[in-house]
């Protein structure tokens, strides 16, 4: 809803948290997805002094209603008031926490990859809802199957159904299975043969089992640590080939396997798993 009666219009709608970061001594200047008005910036005014009414509406992750004035060509908006309306983090455990994170970031990096703002918002805040209330161990299937419907909202959804090569599927693919970022998705043993796609990674019967579920928002599908592992990789390096500018998000780093006695971190970070 936008107010025009002011000086300066005034928007109020709802808005996921993306990113924040300190601006000047106490200000805060945050990333939003807005429900009308897609991507938008703002900066608010004393929010890390501590009282401030605006401190609790730029904490990444959170969804809430925000009043904001809205300038035409102004980079950044003036962020006025506004309430919470979902905090995942508030009891969160760690593994809820760094996925949610990973979430906001991806979307956040989507600004510049001609996505429909509403349909990210949509995912968004339906992801934020779902995580805040999943069981332990359900959080990795939940992103990845948010990272598949991040895929279709942008055009790019690997197929995981039938070769991209020849078109067959089911009984009549060729085994082995590989999965090619740069195919768009799976490829028979005999196409792979052929092409050779650079690349390319084996993908098992049950990889390709969990892809297909998790595609059809079934999230049940990864049961063990080793089948996450290999959806992590296979997902991470599609996004990696098709989404401009896109890393593995920073907030994953959390749930790296902790450095042995005198070692280093354990796993490498192009392969290491999401969960």
């Amino acid at each position: 809803m936008t107010v025009g009666l002011l000086s300066r219009p005034v928007v109020v709608c709802d808005a996921l948290v993306l990113r924040t970061w300190a601006c000047g001594e106490t200000s805060v200047i945050a990333s939003l997805l807005t429900d009308s008005h897609g991507f938008v910036k703002v900066i608010a005014k004393s929010a890390r002094r501590s009282g401030s009414t605006l401190r609790p509406l730029v904490q990444p992750g959170r969804l809430i209603e925000v009043e904001f004035g809205l300038v035409v060509g102004r980079d950044l908006q003036y962020l006025r008031a506004g309430s919470v309306k979902l905090d995942p983090l508030s009891d969160a455990r760690l593994e809820q926490y760094a996925y949610l994170l990973a979430a906001v970031e991806l979307i956040d990096r989507c600004r510049t990859a001609g996505s429909d703002a509403l349909r990210l918002f949509a995912l968004g805040a339906e992801f934020v809802r779902v995580l805040s209330c999943a069981t332990s161990g359900s959080a990795p299937p939940l992103f990845y199957a948010f990272e598949l419907a991040l895929l279709v909202c942008l055009g790019m959804a690997p197929e995981v159904q039938r070769c991209t090569g020849c078109g067959r599927g089911g009984a009549e693919l060729d085994r082995p299975l590989w999965f090619s970022p740069a195919s768009g998705g799976l490829v028979c043993g005999s196409c792979e043969a052929a092409r050779g796609n650079a690349g390319s990674r084996r993908l098992t019967a049950a990889a390709q089992g969990a892809l297909v579920d998790l595609s059809s928002g079934e999230i049940a599908a990864v049961p063990s640590r080793e089948l996450r592992r290999e959806i992590g990789i296979l997902l991470h390096r599609f996004l990696e080939y098709h989404l401009p500018g896109y890393r593995l998000p920073a907030a994953l780093d959390l749930l790296r396997q902790p450095a042995a006695p005198g070692g280093s971190v354990s796993g490498d970070r192009d392969e290491q798993e999401h969960a």
